[in-house]
């Protein structure tokens, strides 16, 4: 018999809005379906596409496995940054 390891399970996906990146180990995702937050473990074997940390604010579509009992990041795709209003009061009133 051979000792190698064969991956079993299927990746998940969900796709949502960035909340955040807190100490470059957790990535923040508010989900698009139901609105849900789900925070997922990153490091250095998450690959980013474009090769970045995503931008608050910013759609992406994570890949993840469930290990220990949280959700650890395997991809993040980078599909499009979330159009933001201009802020209130930046624009002059006339005089």
């Amino acid at each position: 018999m051979s000792n190698t390891l064969i991956a079993q399970d299927r990746y998940s996906t969900l796709t949502g809005k960035v909340l955040g990146v807190r100490m470059r180990m957790w990535l923040d995702v508010e989900s698009e379906t139901d609105k849900a937050v789900v925070n997922f473990r990153i490091g250095r074997n998450t690959q980013y596409t474009p090769k970045r940390y995503p931008f608050v604010g910013e759609i992406v579509k994570v890949e993840y496995l469930i290990h220990r009992g949280s959700p650890v990041a395997y991809t993040s795709n980078h599909l499009r940054a979330q159009k933001e209003s201009p802020a209130e009061g930046t624009k002059e009133s006339p005089k």
